[in-house]
């Protein structure tokens, strides 16, 4: 292969549609705070996502950092998972929030609710942020009846997941509050942007104004917010990937059965025990070893073509003074991601799938 293949490649929509919604950003001079193609881009959200109460925002990471302020976790302590991308945590450092680990699922790889638990009933706990880890929903019943048991908010890192379900229901049904990535690299993008989804109308009203600096509709600041609002432009883009969603989360649904039909003899692939649909944005295959990740990635990378080793907490140099729980560690040194996006073809993945099998 000549081509350079990456772990991800970025959509980009049909020139003449996305030239028009430009058209009218420069006809309307409306660049940013509420534009109409902000509120268009929400209004298709909603739809796309069964939410309500959606707010577009900047970035995935400003959408945590909102979210973790509108809970008032400031000094105070949460538990996650230590299985995700650093914005998770960075943010809850940002925000002084302390937060501790508690292990993975074997399975699903995400925030094992009965390891939760048993820190839960310790006490001195004031949120939970479980990360819906390459899309894989997690146990998100057992999280809610935590959240009620001991009376804490479900805050969830949701940025793989927003096509999602649970037990055929949206994720966005559950927990207190989704924040979810509009990244380049990821399936549904604006370059850059974040969306957040909120079970309870009161947070998404005070939410309105947090990420409008704090300001009220009449320009009143009662409580110091944050600039965190999506650009026109930004919402363009978003726009027009959202009008081809359907297609590309096909393509991309096929790319992986391929895959497995493939590979579901070499190597175990995340799953859950209770009904789910997976948002098909990674394709993350699990080692028997770190020197067999390593080697297979050496290996394509000889090739041209490059997967990436997904997340290891051990690159996360300012949590040094933290532990990483067990099943973590083993399932952190053993997962590569294989390449994934609408512009990879068959007869690319039958490659990359004959690569692996002979190394």
């Amino acid at each position: 292969m000549n081509k350079k293949i990456l772990v991800t490649e970025p959509y980009l929509p049909n020139k003449q549609t996305f030239n028009q919604c430009l058209e009218s950003i420069y006809q309307n001079k409306w660049l940013t705070n509420n534009g109409p193609l902000y509120q268009e881009f929400t209004t298709e959200l909603k739809k796309l996502f069964k939410s309500e109460h959606l707010l577009l925002v900047s970035n995935g990471t400003l959408a945590l950092q909102v979210a973790y302020k509108l809970k008032n976790l400031t000094n105070k302590k949460v538990i996650t998972t230590p299985f995700t991308f650093a914005a998770t945590t960075t943010a809850l450092a940002w925000e002084n929030i302390e937060f501790e680990f508690c292990d993975i699922d074997k399975h699903t790889w995400n925030l094992c609710p009965n390891k939760t638990e048993d820190r839960l009933k310790q006490g001195a706990i004031d949120a939970i942020v479980p990360v819906n880890i390459f899309g894989m929903p997690c146990d998100m019943e057992a999280f809610d009846f935590l959240s009620r048991k001991y009376g804490v908010p479900v805050i969830y890192d949701s940025a793989h997941a927003p096509f999602s379900t649970y037990k055929e229901r949206s994720i966005f049904e559950f927990g207190d509050i989704h924040c979810v990535s509009l990244h380049a690299t990821k399936l549904l993008h604006s370059v850059e942007g974040g969306v957040i989804t909120f079970k309870y109308k009161e947070d998404f009203e005070r939410a309105k104004k947090l990420i409008n600096f704090g300001q009220d509709d009449n320009g009143i600041v009662n409580e110091p917010g944050i600039n965190a609002k999506l650009s026109e432009f930004h919402a363009a883009m978003g726009l027009c990937v959202s009008k081809e969603i359907e297609e590309l989360i096909n393509i991309r649904k096929k790319l992986i059965a391929l895959y497995k039909q493939n590979l579901e003899d070499f190597f175990l692939f995340q799953h859950a025990s209770y009904d789910n649909t997976v948002t098909p944005m990674y394709f993350p295959i699990k080692c028997e070893s770190k020197k067999q990740l390593l080697n297979i990635k050496s290996k394509l990378a000889a090739n041209n073509i490059y997967a990436r080793h997904y997340f290891d907490p051990s690159n996360l140099k300012f949590l040094s003074s933290l532990s990483i729980p067990s099943t973590c560690n083993k399932i952190a040194s053993s997962v590569l991601c294989l390449p994934l996006s609408s512009q990879l073809s068959n007869v690319q993945v039958n490659t990359i799938c004959k690569i692996i099998k002979e190394s």
